[in-house]
C-alpha cells in the first residue's frame, strides 16, 4: 500500500519534469537602445542560445516555426549549440539551414564550443558554407537605408569559465582592457551591439562600450522561483545576478536568454523576440 502511494506522487513528478521541460514559449521585449539609427527602430531580432543536446523530433520544426512567427529582421545565437561531451552532429545544420530560411543568422561560440576547439572549427566551418556568419572576436557592420550598427562576437577565453584546475572558483575577471585587444575599441558615435556568451561581466561590457549585449550561458537559473529568480549559474554560484531579461546599465542595456537546453523547471525553453527602439536618454 506504501508502495502504491509513493509511486503516485513519483509518477507526477515524471510527469511534471517531462512537462517542463518540454516547454517552448516566445518571450517579446523591447528594448531602448543608444546611438540607435533611425533605420533601425522597429528592427525585431530573435534571440537563441544553449541549445546543447536537446532534440526536436520534428527536425527542429516547432522552433523554427516560432521563431518565424515573430517576423524577425536577424537571428542571433550566443553560443552552446552543442555540448562539449557530444558528438557534432548534422542536425545542428538542419535548425540553422531552417533558421537562414527565416532571415540572416549571426552565431557566436559559447564555453562548450571553447571547450573543444577542434569540434567548434569544424562546426563553424560547416556554418558558414550554409551561410551563418560566425563572429570570432570580429566586427561586421548590419545595414539598413545607408545606416548602420556595429556588431561585435565576443569569444572569451576558457579562463573565464573554468581554470586550468578545473575549478569554477578563483575565474580570471574580464577587463575593458581584455575586450579592448580581443574586439577593438568601439566607436562612441556609433551603435554596438554585442553577442556576449556569458552575461555575468556585463558592467565591463558596458564600461567597454556596448550599447546592448545580447547573452545566454546561464540557463535562467536552471530552476527559477517566484520572487526569487534563477537558482543556480553553470559557475556553480547560487542567484547569479543575471540570469533572463531585460537588464541595464547606465546607458547600456543586455537581453539575456534562459536559452532551449538542459535540466530546467519552471523555466521554459526560451525564443526571444527583441523590437529595437530608439533611447530617450
Amino acid at each position: 500500500m506504501n508502495g502504491k502511494k509513493l509511486a503516485l506522487p513519483a509518477l507526477a513528478a515524471a510527469v511534471w519534469f517531462l512537462f517542463e521541460n518540454d516547454r517552448l514559449v516566445t518571450d517579446h521585449y523591447t528594448v531602448e537602445v543608444s546611438n540607435l539609427p533611425d533605420s533601425f527602430v522597429g528592427k525585431r531580432i530573435v534571440h537563441l542560445s544553449d541549445l546543447h543536446q536537446k532534440k526536436y523530433p520534428d527536425g527542429y520544426g516547432r522552433l523554427i516555426e516560432k521563431c518565424r512567427e515573430c517576423e524577425p529582421d536577424y537571428i542571433f545565437f550566443t553560443g552552446d549549440l552543442f555540448s562539449r561531451n557530444q558528438t557534432v552532429p548534422g542536425d545542428k545544420l538542419t535548425l540553422m539551414k531552417g533558421l537562414l530560411s527565416i532571415a540572416p543568422v549571426y552565431y557566436i561560440v559559447g564555453n562548450h564550443e571553447i571547450f573543444y576547439p577542434e569540434k567548434a572549427r569544424y562546426m563553424n566551418d560547416r556554418l558558414t558554407e550554409v551561410g551563418v556568419n560566425v563572429l570570432i572576436n570580429r566586427r561586421v557592420r548590419l545595414v539598413c537605408n545607408d545606416e548602420s550598427v556595429d556588431l561585435y562576437g565576443l569569444a572569451l577565453p576558457m579562463e573565464h569559465y573554468k581554470s586550468p584546475s578545473g575549478s569554477y572558483r578563483r575565474l580570471a575577471p574580464v577587463t575593458k582592457q581584455e575586450l579592448d585587444s580581443l574586439l577593438g575599441t568601439p566607436d562612441k558615435n556609433r551603435c554596438s551591439i554585442l553577442l556576449a556568451h556569458t552575461p555575468l561581466p556585463f558592467r565591463e561590457y558596458a564600461s567597454w562600450g556596448a550599447d546592448l549585449v545580447f547573452a545566454g550561458h546561464v540557463h535562467g537559473g536552471v530552476i527559477r522561483l517566484p520572487a526569487v529568480g534563477g537558482l543556480l549559474s553553470p559557475e556553480r554560484k547560487f542567484l547569479p545576478e543575471f540570469t533572463k531579461g531585460v537588464y541595464t546599465d547606465g546607458d547600456s542595456s543586455m537581453i539575456v536568454s534562459a536559452g532551449l537546453g538542459k535540466f530546467r523547471l519552471m523555466n521554459p525553453s526560451q525564443v526571444i523576440c527583441a523590437e529595437l527602439k530608439k533611447s530617450e536618454k
